[in-house]
């Protein structure tokens, strides 16, 4: 069974995964009866043969992928495959009465496609779910999977920068990717300290997920690849400060590698901070006067394209997640990191309030506290291990140390109880 504390958090983020697709389903819920339709179900049927786009296919699907990981993560390693189809049919059941009700709502549309893709996001949630629960002896995965929250963050930004995540073998396309380096290579100083103060979280994330003694090789391999799938995705191109600034955050986190852990995270934390704050309120030209700030949740992303918005999301999911996750470790003290974090995010919404052409909205400061909670309910390394063998929790370290003081005792001839 897990550990009963562990199983609780992970069924109360489900719960509010599940409250986050309802708001985002009905919003501004403005029910009324259509005065000529044909009903919820006729509808629903009659959509059958529509196919969705691209956009809307993706960002349905991971709308609903936290709700299958979750829901999956909540049960124990022994339960987690077994429990996969009815997660799945809870992720259909959920999506059909979203798109049934959604026929009452103004501006919303029932469609068979929405519950397909959903259903379908589901199921692919609950399978990421199934390696953090399981205990793996390959290399590198056992110590990924024990470290959800680093290896979550990292997914969320291939989310965002790989989309739209279809690969080609067209040559022609592969010289299109490539012809900003070659024949109009360019590189700003603002560029540059985008691109680098990316890859340097990502580097600190990837020591995080996979300890600092296999990040040295697994941190250039990855930039490597990333670099690599940009040329050979479609509707993508590799600009010169990508790579620059992947080689040049490698040099920076190869000089932080010699400071503690902590100092080092804390520097890599505020640098992103650093750098939010200036993507926030560039290109600093402010109005004389304010313009009004919107209380209401999510309503911008309300209002875009589903393509876009799930785009945005994933970026500020990282973005937020990291400057909270790096900053806990700093401080050791994650609720303090998260409050900093979030008056950041308040003050700067604010801020937007005198920038021409900005949403100042309370969204973003509020995706702080969200992502903090879900952060606290996801399993710990001791967590994972309780999920995974019935057992309460150790990190990798404490079963080392367990084993060695085994070993000792046994060559010494004493009993010990560790």
């Amino acid at each position: 069974m897990p550990a009963p504390r562990a199983s609780s958090k992970l069924w109360l983020a489900t719960l509010i995964i599940a409250a986050v697709i309802l708001y985002g389903s009905f919003y501004p819920f403005e029910f009324r009866v259509p005065a000529s339709g044909i009903g919820p179900i006729a509808t629903f049927l009659a959509s059958i043969g529509q196919r969705p786009g691209r956009g809307d296919f993706i960002a349905n699907i991971l709308l609903y992928l936290p709700f299958g990981f979750f829901f999956v993560l909540s049960h124990g390693s022994d339960r987690q495959a077994a429990c996969l189809p009815v997660v799945v049919l809870g992720g259909a059941l959920l999506s059909l009465s979203v798109e049934l009700t959604q026929y009452y709502d103004a501006g919303r549309v029932t469609a068979f496609s929405d519950f397909y893709t959903n259903t379908l996001g589901t199921l692919l949630g609950g399978l990421a779910a199934l390696p953090i629960g399981a205990s793996f002896r390959l290399p590198y995965i056992g110590e990924v999977t024990a470290r959800p929250i680093p290896t979550l963050l990292i997914i969320a930004w291939l989310g965002y920068r790989m989309y739209p995540y279809v690969p080609t073998i067209d040559l022609h396309k592969y010289w299109n990717a490539l012809k900003p380096i070659v024949l109009t290579p360019s590189l700003t100083s603002y560029d540059l300290f985008h691109q680098a103060t990316i890859w340097l979280a990502l580097y600190a994330l990837i020591e995080a997920a996979a300890a600092r003694r296999r990040s040295g090789f697994l941190a250039p391999m990855f930039a490597i690849l990333v670099l690599c799938g940009k040329i050979l995705i479609v509707n993508t191109v590799l600009r010169l400060a990508e790579p620059v600034g992947a080689a040049t955050a490698f040099v920076v986190w190869l000089a932080l590698l010699w400071l503690p852990v902590r100092l080092q995270t804390g520097i890599v934390g505020l640098v992103v901070c650093g750098y939010v704050t200036a993507l926030r309120l560039e290109p600093f030209t402010f109005l004389p006067f304010a313009r009004s700030f919107d209380w209401v949740p999510f309503d911008g992303l309300m209002h875009g394209s589903l393509q876009a918005d799930a785009l945005a999301f994933l970026e500020k999911f990282f973005l937020y997640g990291s400057m909270v996750y790096l900053l806990g470790i700093a401080l050791r003290q994650r609720v303090l990191a998260t409050l900093l974090v979030t008056l950041l995010l308040f003050a700067t919404s604010w801020a937007e309030t005198y920038l021409p052409g900005r949403s100042a909205e309370v969204t973003d400061a509020l995706m702080a506290l969200l992502i903090a909670a879900l952060f606290a309910m996801l399993p710990t390394e001791r967590d994972a291990s309780a999920l995974a063998t019935g057992t309460p929790g150790l990190s990798a370290h404490e079963r080392e140390l367990r084993d060695w003081q085994r070993e000792q005792a046994r060559a010494l001839g004493v009993k010990i109880d560790v």
